[in-house]
């Protein structure tokens, strides 16, 4: 069943100081107040600049004729006489002009407009419920060059739109620190998994195929070998991950079904990272020749992430919640719409008069953010890497080549 425009609605709106969630009835705008796409993007990063800008070239004044005292003073005679002619003419006009038309009793009132709230706003808003880093990351994403994979497979994958691997500057290794990733409980629960999995047997298996091509070596250091590239370092030596789940989904699947006092509004690490894995990477290891084996005794820890708005196929868009300048709204209809892939997630919420600032909640999919990449040929999903934390291992992991 379709909502109705003016119809009562029961959502959860963030109270940012106590960092919750607080209950509120609104009511469902009508059609035409929307999400805006239209302002002007940002200036892209790395645009190249078009030759046919050029610096703009001063043209120098003319240089003064000898002045002739005759000349000056028959054209200072013209300019009187053309002086009272033209004052003559227009008391003429004035004269036979009629009256001006008298102001009306009261005036027009002027026209009220909803204020406009455009996806770019999002960043902002993200800033005020206390999530700055997920904040910079999506100022990022408008900026950036039109880059997206087609599907989730191209995502896992790093290949976008072109069907070619992500340019170089879609990667970013610099954003996100794993100490402030460390910071979260349930980013230090993630690590613990994934330390208590390190020598499990498809673990050691990797390891031997990332090391085997190594070993008739001393030892290796495996950042140093790939000359402290992230991307090669995990590809090359990476054999261990371990789930973090936080994704925005995910959150408001869990609001639904927990109680509101467990359960806070989206935290910056989840605007910046959603869902995503720790993995585990060699870090040093030596070899041991005589019992043809390697000996691992060190391990780096990082976070690999896309920073996406890709949605499963035949899936409903992933709804990101309700927003205005200052707030991020939950509506469980929708969401419950979404989880049962129904899909009606295009009406706005609406406290008091549609007209006052930040009365009105917008709906935000994943779709939102496709359809303004079509409409400004900019915006570009891009891979995080965070820094390396690299351990020394109390037991080193010891397997066989």
């Amino acid at each position: 069943m379709q909502p109705q425009a003016g119809g009562k609605i029961d959502f959860h709106r963030s109270s940012n100081f106590m960092r919750s969630w607080s209950p509120q009835t609104g009511e469902i705008c009508r059609e035409d107040v929307a999400l805006s796409t239209s302002r002007a993007p940002p200036p892209a990063v790395g645009k190249p600049v078009g030759h046919s800008e050029r610096k703009s070239v001063e043209v120098p004044a003319r240089k003064k004729a000898k002045e002739d005292p005759y000349v000056n003073a028959t054209l200072g005679a013209i300019k009187v006489a053309e002086a009272v002619s033209g004052a003559a003419a227009s008391l003429q006009r004035w004269l036979q002009s009629p009256p001006p038309p008298r102001s009306p009793k009261e005036k027009s009132k002027p026209v009220q407009a909803v204020p406009p709230f455009d996806i770019q706003d999002i960043p902002g808003a993200m800033r005020k419920i206390g999530a700055p880093v997920g904040a910079d990351l999506m100022d990022k994403w408008f900026a950036g060059q039109l880059n997206y994979p087609p599907t989730p497979a191209d995502e896992r994958n790093g290949i976008n739109q072109n069907g070619v691997p992500y340019p170089a500057g879609m990667i970013d290794s610099t954003s996100v620190k794993i100490d402030w990733v460390m910071k979260f409980a349930r980013a230090k629960a993630g690590l613990n998994d994934l330390m208590s999995r390190l020598a499990t047997p498809s673990a050691q298996r990797e390891i031997a195929n990332a090391l085997r091509p190594y070993r008739n070596r001393q030892d290796i250091r495996p950042w140093l070998e790939c000359q402290s590239d992230i991307v090669r370092f995990h590809k090359e030596f990476q054999f261990q991950q371990a789930p973090v789940d936080g994704t925005l989904s995910q959150k408001l699947t869990q609001f639904i079904t927990q109680s509101l006092f467990n359960e806070g509004v989206p935290d910056d690490l989840t605007c910046a990272l959603g869902s995503f894995n720790l993995y585990a990477a060699v870090s040093q290891a030596w070899f041991d020749h005589k019992n043809k084996s390697a000996v691992v005794t060190h391990v780096s820890v990082y976070v690999k992430d896309n920073f996406t708005f890709t949605d499963a196929a035949g899936n409903a868009s992933q709804y990101l919640g309700h927003w205005s300048r200052s707030h991020v709204a939950i509506v469980p209809a929708h969401q419950v719409a979404a989880l049962s892939n129904v899909g009606w997630l295009d009406h706005a919420v609406v406290q008091g008069s549609v007209y006052a600032k930040d009365a009105v909640l917008y709906p935000v999919k994943n779709t939102d953010f496709r359809a303004w990449q079509r409409k400004h040929n900019q915006g570009g999903d891009f891979i995080i890497y965070t820094d390396r934390l690299t351990m020394k291992l109390d037991t080193p992991i010891r397997v066989a080549l």
